[in-house]
């Protein structure tokens, strides 16, 4: 809808130019986004459309996140976008957008997790559950998880994952 309505919108006042006189002289991609430029073939005017809207979430950071989201990479996107009979974005431009989307979803999960501490240590507070020098005694549940990479060997993975939840609050 974005992309229709910048086209609908599209008006040179006093000449009242809409889009059936403008004529595309190029398309300017970066992955999935695109700018088409195009030239008023009567006043000369230029108008840059995109096929994104700059307040939503960036179209190629979308395609990077639901590629990731799904278990799947760049190969995957890559044979996704060829069913599409679309171009796919670079390999440099998807790990610079992967790398930048993993640093933001670890920034995001480390404040989440501070908050649901210091919520965790005020109602330990609140209900005077604290030791001898103030400090809150956080009641936690942990778990933690990881897989047996075995194909006819014994031997586990060298990673894994630990989740610890905030007994009060339920929060990670």
């Amino acid at each position: 809808m974005f992309l229709f309505d910048a086209i609908k919108n599209i008006d040179h006042h006093p000449f009242d130019c809409t889009f059936k006189n403008l004529i595309l002289i190029k398309e300017i991609r970066n992955g999935f986004f695109s700018e088409f430029v195009f030239m008023c073939n009567f006043c000369n005017k230029q108008e840059i459309i995109t096929n994104e809207n700059r307040a939503s979430m960036p179209v190629n950071s979308a395609m990077v996140a639901a590629i990731v989201n799904t278990g799947q990479g760049y190969t995957q996107l890559d044979t996704f976008s060829a069913f599409l009979n679309m171009p796919n974005m670079s390999n440099p431009l998807y790990q610079k957008i992967h790398y930048d989307l993993i640093k933001h979803t670890e920034n995001t999960a480390i404040e989440a997790m501070e908050m649901a501490g210091k919520e965790e240590a005020r109602l330990a507070v609140e209900e005077n559950s604290v030791n001898e020098n103030g400090i809150p005694l956080i009641t936690v549940v942990a778990d933690g998880t990881w897989s047996k990479r075995s194909y006819k060997s014994n031997y586990n993975a060298l990673s894994g994952v630990a989740t610890i939840i905030g007994y009060r609050t339920k929060k990670i």
